[in-house]
């Protein structure tokens, strides 16, 4: 788990630079139509996967111990069955590209656009499957290798056309490349036992399990897109840009603290034993969301200007997404209650709960957008996104409630909400009142985070245990911190 949270950090860093190029380099309306077709890609890619990667881990997790020649017929079949799906949903995708550049950019001359994100769905949908069979193969080290490099060569390749090209068509075929690199790698380590595997196992087990989880996920990926598809109709393709700066820019923080997290959190309850396990690994989890997400979050807050500036360059029209950015960060800790208890219900087979938390969320995503978009456009998308995080953590709470016995007390919780809050404020404050220059990014940051953890260390929220958790979750040249602490 220490090379994946490695290799997120540095995965972090390449989309950073991914998406300062696009910004800086790409005109804002052209920007605008690239985070339309993202928006449908996202949608699309879940629609084509129906939980299909979801299935990948757990069955090849689930007989990974003890029957090797079992674990490698599932990956097969589970491959055959990604391949049929992921065709017909891109070619569905194929034939509406006309009506999705009407809808978005408000006439077709765009079409050409979605055609090239149908590329973009088949490359990403089948590219999941394989990294879902090489999680529930454990091969964590592996993965992380893969993503990172296939990332880098992605980057560097669109970065250096840009420089010489400038059309919004590389960034898309950038990504095909980046999927593309990440389903041969994997396919040329793990391709040969797959093809050769013989085994009867069925293709209705596997769909008894992925299509509910499938479901679960369309319906929470409308949850957390429905926001900017109202934006992209009601408003314009500009609007849609600096939504979507502000959001990409969030997008880091999942990246960053809790995608490490959910990453090995899932094929691990899969094989876990009791319920007792279960509920320790949530509650080490929070303790971990409470000592990585909430500060970081809450840092973003204070230099939401500073980090769209970082990537607007002239443009200051994408400094109109601030308020957005200040508002998604503030509540992100909810964002990642919501993903690691999914993640749970996810692994234990809960899938009418999950589809639950799916229907509730998307419910007031598309209600609480249509409602507040069109009086008030990018902030009332943005309080949609808000309610979304809250409603959908309050539910998965609730639903999880059997496994969160062992939380830590709310005293914990309190000082640790308090060891963040004291340096977001007064940074907020200097953002506000002294400077929100580019210049002060840094030395925000290093202020931030030596309050920080001054407070952390006054307070005694680190105990012996979380030493031990953050030694096996951090890198080891990054493991004296957790001595320190």
């Amino acid at each position: 788990m220490g090379l994946l949270t490695l290799q997120n950090l540095a995965t972090s860093l390449l989309g950073f630079v991914f998406l300062f190029v696009i910004i800086r380099w790409v005109p804002l309306f052209q920007y605008g139509v690239y985070s339309a077709v993202l928006v449908i890609v996202s949608i699309a890619t879940t629609i084509a996967g129906m939980g299909v990667n979801l299935a990948a881990t757990r069955f090849v997790a689930l007989h990974g111990g003890g029957d090797d020649g079992k674990s490698w017929d599932a990956a097969r079949k589970i491959l055959l069955l990604s391949l049929l799906l992921t065709g017909v949903a891109t070619a569905f995708l194929l034939v509406i590209s006309p009506l999705l550049s009407l809808y978005f950019v408000k006439n077709t001359a765009w079409t050409w656009a979605f055609l090239i994100g149908g590329g973009w769905v088949f490359s990403a949908s089948i590219a999941n499957t394989f990294m879902g069979i090489l999680q529930g193969l454990k091969r964590y080290a592996q993965l992380a290798k893969v993503l990172f490099f296939s990332r880098l060569a992605m980057t560097a390749l669109t970065v250096a056309l840009l420089y010489f090209f400038l059309t919004i068509e590389l960034p898309f075929l950038g990504w095909i490349f980046f999927y593309v690199c990440i389903s041969l790698w994997i396919f040329s380590s793990i391709g040969k036992n797959m093809l050769e595997s013989k085994g009867d196992y069925k293709y209705s087990t596997i769909i008894r399990y992925s299509v509910p989880l499938g479901i679960a996920a369309i319906i929470a990926i409308f949850a957390t897109s429905s926001d900017s598809v109202v934006v992209g109709g009601y408003l314009n393709p500009v609007s849609l840009g600096i939504y979507q700066a502000a959001i990409s820019v969030s997008t880091v923080l999942g990246v960053v603290a809790v995608t490490p997290l959910s990453t090995a959190l899932f094929p691990e309850i899969s094989s876990a034993k009791t319920s007792s396990d279960i509920s320790n690994g949530v509650r080490l989890t929070f303790r971990f969301a409470t000592f990585v997400v909430l500060p970081t979050s809450l840092f973003v807050v204070g230099v939401s200007t500073q980090l769209l500036s970082l990537f607007a360059s002239g443009e200051k029209a994408y400094l109109a997404g601030t308020f957005t950015l200040e508002l998604i960060a503030l509540f992100y800790v909810f964002v990642a209650i919501q993903t690691v208890l999914l993640v749970l219900l996810q692994a234990i087979g809960k899938t009418l709960e999950v589809i639950l938390v799916g229907v509730v969320t998307a419910t007031t995503d598309i209600g609480v957008a249509l409602l507040l978009v069109p009086h008030f456009g990018l902030a009332g998308a943005v309080t949609s996104r808000v309610a979304v995080s809250l409603d959908g953590a309050a539910v998965t709470m609730y639903l999880s409630r059997k496994y969160m016995g062992k939380l830590d007390k709310p005293g914990f919780y309190f000082r640790s909400i308090f060891s963040s809050f004291v340096p977001s404020a007064l940074i907020f404050l200097l953002s506000t009142f002294f400077s929100s220059r580019l210049l002060t990014l840094v030395p925000y940051a290093v202020l931030f985070f030596v309050i920080y953890l001054a407070c952390v260390k006054f307070l005694h929220l680190v105990t012996q245990e979380d030493r031990t958790y953050l030694a096996h979750t951090l890198p080891g040249r990054l493991r004296k911190f957790a001595d320190y602490l």
